[in-house]
């Protein structure tokens, strides 16, 4: 399921840039749109706030997909961004140590 099954009146044109390799899991029981990278979920709310289920909360959520912790809420799309390429960059990082053992 998609997008565009899951959340059929979310607007995908307010949908912000998504960098290839992001896995859309988008579910119907979620409250918005979600895609998957690095063992994160990133959770892409509606961008007008009166569309969301939970008012006043950030538009962007990362949780980690092995304890369901939340580790970013943002309205900064940058911000996720970043914290998604540092994961992936600390993943690579700590591969590379083990390599060397």
């Amino acid at each position: 399921m998609g997008i565009a099954e899951a959340f059929p009146d979310y607007p995908l044109d307010s949908l912000p840039a998504i960098p290839a390799g992001w896995l859309d899991v988008s579910w119907h029981n979620d409250n918005c749109p979600s895609y998957m990278v690095a063992g994160l979920q990133v959770f892409i709310d509606y961008a007008t706030q009166e569309m969301r289920e939970h008012k006043g909360e950030a538009r962007f959520l990362i949780v980690c997909t092995d304890s369901d912790a939340t580790l970013l809420a943002s309205d900064d799309w940058q911000a996720v961004i970043d914290f998604v390429d540092d994961r992936i960059a600390d993943g690579i990082d700590a591969e590379a140590e083990r390599s060397r053992a």
